[in-house]
């Protein structure tokens, strides 16, 4: 279930979910809870344009790119790990529709910001490690 909402929340899709109930837990209600709050804090960017970076095809990660130069977050990284074992990775992230030319801040789970310098290409290259069936999401600012 959380595995599900991240996907669809990551990629921006506003799903309208009936039934009798959401949740049977109070575990499974701070979830989907905690999901809806990472979506609506995040909203204006991942409602922005979206850039399919890697194809998703269930044998390695998914990687999706949401950006929007007008916001104070540039882009928002998402990353889907479909794969029951861990992946370590390395990512090229292309920057250019953030509107960002010289550097770009990326903050996982908007935590600390590590500063990468963009490539002639307004690319950088993110090593990521992921557990099974881990999805992480970066703030690019």
């Amino acid at each position: 279930y959380e595995q599900r909402l991240k996907n669809l929340l990551g990629a921006g899709v506003q799903a309208c979910f009936r039934g009798p109930r959401l949740f049977d837990t109070d575990e499974t209600r701070d979830m989907v809870k905690a999901q809806v709050d990472y979506f609506k804090k995040y909203r204006p960017i991942l409602e922005s344009d979206i850039i399919h970076i890697r194809r998703p095809d269930g044998r390695r990660p998914d990687v999706i790119l949401h950006v929007n130069p007008e916001l104070e977050e540039k882009g928002m990284l998402v990353v889907y790990n479909p794969l029951q074992e861990v992946v370590a990775t390395t990512i090229r992230v292309p920057l250019y529709y953030t509107g960002l030319t010289e550097q770009a801040g990326f903050a996982l789970y908007d935590g600390k910001e590590n500063i990468l310098k963009l490539d002639r290409e307004y690319c950088v290259e993110l090593e990521v490690t992921l557990d099974p069936l881990e999805t992480q999401w970066f703030v690019v600012r």
